[in-house]
This record gives structure tokens, sequence and C-alpha cells, in this order.
């Protein structure tokens, strides 16, 4: 007894993020430089005794061999990292080529 299935054909989805993007055109020419920037508190009190510390923000610095772009401050390192690539995209122009 033969049974016929439906053929199942999965489809890639092809939206690369930008750091992706990044690392397939520079490689390991690429350099990401991550670094901390502490905001001071919203509330806090200037004759309170007791330091305290605000939210830790993240920017990132990505540096290619054409341009040297620098990111917002995020939440998150990784949403630093995507900023960042995402800008030398736009100065590199390679979202014309994909």
């Amino acid at each position: 007894m033969e049974t016929e299935g439906a053929a199942t054909v999965t489809m890639r989805n092809n939206t690369d993020t930008p750091k992706a993007i990044i690392h397939k055109k520079f490689g390991s020419t690429a350099c990401y430089k991550v670094e901390e920037v502490h905001e001071p508190p919203q509330n806090g009190c200037p004759q309170l005794a007791i330091m305290q510390k605000g939210p830790c923000l993240y920017r990132c610095t990505l540096q290619l061999p054409e341009v040297t772009v620098i990111s917002g401050t995020f939440k998150k390192k990784k949403d630093a990292e995507q900023s960042a690539a995402e800008l030398a995209l736009e100065k590199v122009c390679l979202f014309s080529f994909l």
C-alpha cells in the first residue's frame, strides 16, 4: 500500500540582521567595541548620603576598514551592536546591493 504525502518545502527566510551582513562582507576586519554608559539616577536626591546607581546602558563603536560608527545608547549590548551595524551599512551603502 503506497501513501502519498504532501511534500513539505521549507523556505529559509532571507532576512539577515545588519550584524550578519557586516560579518559576511567584512569578516574579521569588523571590530565591535561595546562600552557601558552609566546614567545618573532620575529620582535621586542630592542630599541623600547613599549613592544610587542609575540604569546601565551600552554604546557600541564599530570599526570597519572604510568607516567608524558609534551607536546610540541601549539597554542591551546586542541592540547597541545591531544599531552600529545598521549605521555602518547606511554609510557604506550596502543596503542597495542586497
